[in-house]
């Protein structure tokens, strides 16, 4: 859990041999879905509208990638939303989900270990909508 200039950043990360999901797929270990659905009940709670972001890391240089890593990267952060609507997360309060790719690594001195691996859910920071009627 981190603050940034976006909101709270929740991060679900890949350590070597405990991975979120299956090696080329966007559907996770039944542990990580555990996991989702025990937050999204905090989630819920909160006013914040969330983004969904997924992550990959990058093929270590000689390898090549498991499918694409833009698709499975976007495919990981739409079976995150999926799992947090199915627990009661509105689907109003989603406002982004997208797939990152090995593009922005968590550790940049070193793309290839399996922290880079993660999703993460944002619970943005935005000032509050102003209600009909009412002047700015």
């Amino acid at each position: 859990i981190d603050v940034s200039k976006e909101g709270l950043n929740v991060s679900l990360v890949d350590q070597d041999g405990r991975s979120m999901f299956p090696e080329g797929s966007t559907q996770p270990y039944e542990r990580t879905r555990r996991v989702l659905e025990a937050i999204a009940p905090t989630l819920r709670r909160m006013p914040n509208r969330v983004a969904v972001t997924g992550h990959t890391a990058s093929p270590r240089p000689g390898m090549s990638a498991t499918g694409s890593p833009w698709e499975m990267s976007a495919g990981r952060a739409i079976s995150v939303r999926e799992i947090l609507a199915t627990s009661g997360m509105p689907d109003d309060r989603f406002a982004t989900v997208a797939g990152k790719a090995d593009a922005e690594p968590f550790f940049p001195d070193n793309p290839y270990i399996a922290a880079n691996r993660r999703v993460t859910i944002t619970l943005i920071r935005e000032a509050p909508p102003i209600p009909f009627g009412a002047q700015p």
